[in-house]
């Protein structure tokens, strides 16, 4: 098969395409500048498990005593929030060989993509201990990085496929990859020239929320640490007071136009606090 090149440059569009697809992104602080180096050129995803349900975004960023960070571009927890990592090389991949990718050399041609998950076993069946949110984020990360690409969901692979037999590698585990490839395939027909709106949440956590210009109190201080520490490229500077000042209005402004089918006010209501996943605070 003649080798295609892909996208040439690291991709530090990441969040934006995450984001613009409905996912709950977060940017961890300097990812734009952490990585072993640059792309040769980015010809699709690479999936995994961390091997761990809970291990962490940091755990990826800064690696392990044996394997310095980052190891992978993106981190995927439980709860379907996307941490994305870093926009340079990580080590991911290692040795392995799959059609479209020059052998041993994943690493430099494909985004990492690590789930905090177990895998449970390589023989389970497809899901088990992949909860809703999780596997719901990691088919429109993998849709929104092909799209971007322009490239297939078959562009979308497991490391077991690149480097089981090399390695050894059974990640990601109870996926099934054809499955996952047809999912993402659906997501990425889906949506045309747009966002994705996010999965239903339950209009009864978020109904009461009314947050604007001049309000202050612990729901406000809450809203603020939201910003500033999930959306740290234009809120990393925000000051958490509890006063919902120009500053606040404005994060909030620039969220809701990121946000596919928030109204762009200022204003915290239900729909943009259920976009935000905003906890809410007793007093």
């Amino acid at each position: 098969m003649p080798q295609v090149p892909g996208w040439r440059g690291d991709p530090v569009w990441l969040a934006d395409v995450l984001r613009a697809e409905g996912l709950d992104v977060v940017e961890f602080p300097g990812w734009r500048q952490r990585g072993h180096g640059d792309f040769k050129d980015i010809r699709g995803v690479m999936v995994h498990h961390t091997g761990s349900n809970s291990a962490t975004a940091a755990s990826i960023a800064f690696g392990r005593p044996d394997l310095a960070g980052p190891l992978s571009q993106l981190h995927i927890a439980r709860d379907g929030t996307v941490t994305v990592v870093a926009a340079g090389v990580a080590w991911h991949a290692g040795v392995g060989m799959y059609p479209w990718l020059p052998a041993n050399m994943g690493n430099w041609h494909t985004i990492g993509i690590e789930c905090a998950n177990s895998g449970t076993s390589p023989t389970a069946p497809h899901r088990r201990n992949w909860p809703d949110a999780q596997y719901f984020a990691l088919v429109g990360s993998c849709a929104a990085i092909n799209r971007h690409l322009g490239q297939p969901a078959g562009r979308t692979i497991g490391h077991k496929e690149y480097a089981g037999r090399a390695q050894g590698k059974w990640d990601p585990g109870a996926i099934d990859m054809d499955q996952l490839r047809r999912d993402v395939g659906e997501r990425i027909g889906a949506v045309a020239g747009g966002g994705t709106p996010r999965p239903p949440v339950p209009v009864g956590e978020y109904a009461d929320v009314l947050l604007y210009r001049g309000v202050r109190g612990p729901q406000v201080a809450e809203l603020q640490r939201r910003l500033r520490y999930a959306y740290a490229s234009y809120a990393g500077g925000l000051e958490i007071d509890g006063v919902f000042g120009p500053e606040t209005e404005s994060a909030v402004r620039e969220f809701q136009r990121r946000t596919p089918g928030l109204k762009v006010d200022g204003v915290v209501g239900p729909a943009t606090a259920a976009a935000l996943r905003l906890r809410l605070v007793d007093g």
